[in-house]
């Protein structure tokens, strides 16, 4: 891939993430990205074939990182296990936050697997890491997902909440969800 395609590429998923595919407009990406429109159509010849690129290179970039999501440490009890999930789903969530966005807010029969997969890996490795649970993982590992996925907007847009704030309210989910667990 050439460093024009990377461009053109990142600017996509910025402005798709941003607006949405029918919002989103071929000028604005080739503004973003620096590039001429003509440039971004002797790339990709249509708008459908740069989205379609752009969620190919999404799916591509989570499917190499999301091995780190499933790193843990030896020996934790639950309520470690739990802190350890939802640190490293946050990272894995912000590291890919665009594709992320541009998953809940396009609903189309492309995206909807890629979030249904991420939610049933996370489901597996729950059950796999906490048996015995009185629980439906996909259902837990859904409303995980979707905490960390909330906190990230704020995060991501530089809305008000501090760092300190952030933290606070993942902490508070570790307290929920343990407390689920303990009943």
């Amino acid at each position: 891939m050439t460093d024009s395609e990377q461009k053109i590429l990142d600017a996509a998923l910025k402005i798709f993430a941003r607006k949405g595919y029918d919002a989103a407009t071929t000028r604005a990406i080739a503004e973003e990205s620096g590039y001429t429109e003509m440039t971004l159509f002797r790339k990709f010849q249509t708008k459908k074939n740069l989205f379609d690129q752009v969620l190919t290179r999404g799916n591509d970039n989570l499917q190499r990182s999301s091995p780190d999501l499933f790193i843990q440490k030896e020996s934790m009890n639950t309520r470690e296990f739990i802190i350890n999930l939802i640190n490293n789903l946050d990272k894995f969530i912000l590291d890919n936050f665009e594709f992320f966005h541009l998953s809940v807010i396009e609903n189309s029969k492309t995206v909807d697997p890629i979030l249904e997969l991420t939610v049933d890996d996370v489901g597996s490795y729950l059950k796999k890491n906490m048996p015995d649970q009185e629980i439906n993982y996909k259902t837990f590992a859904f409303a995980i997902s979707s905490y960390i996925y909330i906190l990230n907007i704020d995060r991501y847009y530089e809305r008000t909440a501090t760092f300190e704030d952030y933290e606070k309210s993942k902490s508070k989910m570790v307290d929920i969800l343990d407390c689920m667990l303990e009943n």
